[in-house]
């Protein structure tokens, strides 16, 4: 019965491997971006104040 199961396991792991979603570049380049500028603004507010 292993002799089925064990193969069968690795199929799905496989499937699910070819599954996992893209990562989108262009929108993760416009969420660093705008992280990038909160940050920035911020540091600049803390510059001011001191």
């Amino acid at each position: 019965m292993h002799i089925f199961i064990i193969p069968i396991g690795f199929l799905l792991w496989y499937l699910a491997y070819e599954a996992k979603p893209i990562n989108n570049d262009e929108a993760t380049n416009i969420w660093e971006e705008e992280k990038f500028i909160k940050r920035t603004k911020l540091l600049n507010i803390l510059k001011d104040s001191f």
